[in-house]
Formats: structure tokens, sequence, C-alpha cells
């Protein structure tokens, strides 16, 4: 269902309150291009501090097509694809520097310039870009997409009003905090063992088996996996121990399995 995000009433738009929004936009792109000239696959993109990772599914493609289809997209965007691993034979996922040119606008830009926080990833798909953000309100939401559609085809999909629960449960981990301190073969090694089944009860895969895919030796493999590991475990440690210090209010919790967490975690400081 489209909902008309200049259709607020006067109560509504000088009440402060936290927006769920999901609209897609079609504009002259580089992604949009290639999934409309693509329809088979899909894009799905993460940006960090430095680099950006996308995930291409394509069915039904044979690997020389797709490899065709990447080059032209690479040279389109003015980047550098600096690592690429074909998971299996319907996923890629590459790693590419924020060295490209070729973008007239940016709609990450435009959408913090408004006050508003994307949920990433931003998913391309038939020539579309499909964007999940957060705002604090409608006069927010009113100049970004007054903003938008000065040079771009804006569809609201959905509009959810989130007052009624705590920020901390509906806000999501800044994507640099967590993301940003990974180099490039780390998030390759991390997204290739998420989407194998590695971390699966049971696991579907070895690191032996992955390593084998990658054409890496094995430890090479696991080192990268294990830095990557470690960097987004620290980077939630806030978040968690956020949840931890709240489990009164939280029955699903036991109580006293946080209080013994934070008799040990003080011991252990000391």
């Amino acid at each position: 269902m489209t909902v008309n995000p200049y259709t607020a009433s006067e109560l509504e738009r000088r009440a402060v309150a936290l927006f769920e929004v999901r609209f897609r936009l079609e504009h002259d792109c580089p992604y949009t291009r290639f999934t409309k000239a693509n329809p088979k696959v899909e894009v799905q993109h993460w940006c960090s501090r430095e680099s950006d990772v996308l995930e291409f599914a394509h069915p039904g493609l044979g690997q020389p097509e797709v490899d065709l289809r990447l080059r032209r997209l690479e040279k389109d965007l003015g980047s550098k694809f600096v690592r690429r691993v074909s998971v299996n034979g319907t996923t890629s996922l590459i790693v590419q520097k924020h060295s490209y040119t070729s973008m007239k606008q940016n709609v990450n830009a435009v959408i913090e310039e408004h006050n508003c926080m994307e949920v990433q990833p931003t998913v391309y798909r038939n020539g579309y870009e499909w964007y999940r953000i957060l705002a604090f309100g409608h006069p927010d939401l009113t100049r970004l997409f007054g903003a938008l559609s000065k040079w771009a085809e804006v569809e609201v999909v959905s509009k959810e009003r989130l007052s009624e629960r705590s920020a901390r449960d509906t806000t999501t981990v800044s994507m640099r905090s967590l993301l940003g301190g990974l180099t490039g073969k780390q998030i390759v090694a991390l997204l290739v063992a998420l989407s194998t089944g590695y971390y699966d009860s049971p696991r579907k895969i070895r690191t032996a088996d992955i390593s084998e895919r990658m054409r890496v030796p094995r430890t090479t493999y696991e080192a990268h996996l294990r830095k990557a590991e470690g960097k987004v475990l620290r980077a939630l440690l806030p978040y968690v121990e956020l949840v931890a210090g709240s489990a009164d209010s939280q029955p699903e919790h036991d109580g006293k399995d946080f209080d013994d967490y934070w008799t040990r975690r003080n011991r252990l400081k000391s």
C-alpha cells in the first residue's frame, strides 16, 4: 500500500515521534541501470568508512555472463573492485573502494542531510532502489521527500510510527561502528561464512571447504574470519551490555544471569 508522506495532519506534523519508512526510488544511477538491464539480478549494498560491500544474487546466469556484466558495472561506476568472491553458482560478493565518480546524486547523503538514518542494506532490483529509514517526525520526512523528488521518482511503500516502543529497541547499530574497522578480506570472510552455513547449528560447512572454494590457504582464511569476528563482537559489546543492564524489564531473560555477568566483569577489571 502506498503512503503519501505529504498528507499528515497538523497534529502529526508537530509531534516528535520515531518513524520507520520504506520507500523505493528511481533515478539515473549505475545500479538502477544495471538492474533494469539485468532483471534477474538483485544487488544488496552495505557501506563502511572506506569501502562498499555488494552482494549480487544472479540465479540462472552462467559465470562467464556474470563476469561480463560485473565488468560493465565496474566501468559504469568508475570504481575499483578490490576483492571478489563467488560464494556459489548464484551469488557473488564484491568489495569496492569509495572512489567511483559517476554518481550524479548521492541518496545516502541526502538522507543524512535531512536528519534521517538509513537502515542498510540498500537493495537494487528491476531498476529501483529500495530504502528503509528511521526519522524523528514529519517535518524531516517532508523535506527529505521534497528534496529527492526534485531529481527522482519516489514512492513511499510503508510508514510505521514506532513511538510506542523504546528507541533502544528500534534503532539499529551504526554500520560504521560495527563494520568500519574491518578490512575487505575480513568482510568477505565473514559474509562467506554466514551465507554458506558455517554458523548454522549443526554446522553445514568447514573452514577447509570454504578456503578451498576461495582458493586461499585454510590458515589465511581462518585468520581473516577470527579477526572479523573479534572486531564485530567488540563493536557489539556496548549494545549487549545495554540489554544486560535492562534485564529486569525483560521477562524473557533471567536477571540472575546478568547479575552474575556484571559481578564477574567487575572482578576481572579490578
